[in-house]
C-alpha cells in the first residue's frame, strides 16, 4: 500500500504546514528548556479576579503541545484529501493550524514566564 500526498506538490501548504510542524518542535525544545529545573506544581491557569485556579505539572504541558500536533497533523490529512476537490479549503486549514499552532506558542510562552 503506497500513500501518495498532493498536498507536498503545493509548495505554498508546504510551507504552511512545514512551519506549523517545526514552530511546535521549538516550543516543546524551549518549555522544556526553561522548565528543565522547576519541580514545583506549574500555574496553567489564573485569573485576574479569582487569582490562581489550575495547577499542573510539565506532563501537562506536554499534553497540549501533543494536543496541538494531533489536531495540526489531522488538519494535514483534512487539507490533503480536500486538495483536489477544495483548494480553497485546504489553504483554509493551513493557515487555520498555523494560527492555532501561534496561539498555543503565545499560551505556551505566557505559562513559560508566569513560572
Amino acid at each position: 500500500m503506497k500513500f501518495h500526498f498532493f498536498i507536498f506538490k503545493d509548495k505554498h501548504l508546504r510551507a504552511i504546514f512545514a512551519l506549523s510542524f517545526l514552530l511546535l518542535i521549538f516550543l516543546t525544545a524551549v518549555v522544556f528548556a526553561k522548565l528543565r529545573f522547576v519541580s514545583a506544581p506549574l500555574i496553567i491557569h489564573f485569573d485576574a479576579y479569582g487569582g490562581i485556579d489550575f495547577f499542573g505539572g510539565k506532563l501537562e504541558i506536554l499534553g497540549i503541545i501533543i494536543t496541538s500536533m494531533v489536531i495540526v497533523a489531522i488538519n494535514f490529512l483534512l487539507a490533503d484529501f480536500l486538495y483536489y476537490r477544495e483548494k480553497f479549503l485546504s489553504y483554509l486549514l493551513g493557515i487555520g493550524s498555523l494560527g492555532f499552532v501561534i496561539l498555543i506558542l503565545i499560551a505556551a510562552g505566557v505559562i513559560v514566564s508566569v513560572n
